[in-house]
């Protein structure tokens, strides 16, 4: 198992993402769209915890509900800012998609044209690490 340890309980989430994220590899009718809105929250959260700043292609990500701004990221590294819906975000970090949905905030940043011609820079790295460190023992009551 690769670094950090954690704690048994957080074996269940992993195998939770595996099941979801390699659904929508089958290409089998169920993609981003479908993924249930705790799954995305968590892996969100996750992917927040652990993330590659050193490594990290863009500034900030602004996720969207219904054009309202529910959460912003801000300082992850250099390059442009994006936003999107949560799963739009999500999966294009997590490579299942080209950055449908997910868009360059006008900040006057350039950037590196990622793949599928969208204007968005490539993702950066997605699960560097397979879990956040410092988890607790048990699940805290916050955890998505």
């Amino acid at each position: 198992m690769r670094p950090p340890p954690h704690p048994a309980w957080y074996i269940l989430v992993r195998r939770l993402r595996e099941v979801d994220i390699h659904h929508v590899d089958l290409d089998a009718g169920y993609g981003p769209a479908n993924w249930p809105e705790p799954f995305v929250r968590r892996e969100l959260h996750d992917c927040r915890k652990a993330w590659p700043y050193e490594r990290s292609t863009v500034s900030e990500i602004v996720l969207r509900i219904g054009g309202e701004i529910v959460e912003t990221w801000h300082g992850l590294g250099s390059g442009p800012a994006v936003e999107g819906s949560p799963a739009d975000v999500l999966a294009w970090l997590t490579g299942r998609s080209d950055g449908k949905g997910v868009s360059l905030v006008p900040v006057g940043q350039p950037s590196v044209q990622g793949p599928g011609g969208t204007g968005l820079p490539a993702p950066p790295p997605w699960l560097t690490m397979p879990a956040p460190a410092d988890l607790p023992a048990t699940p805290p009551k916050d955890y998505p």
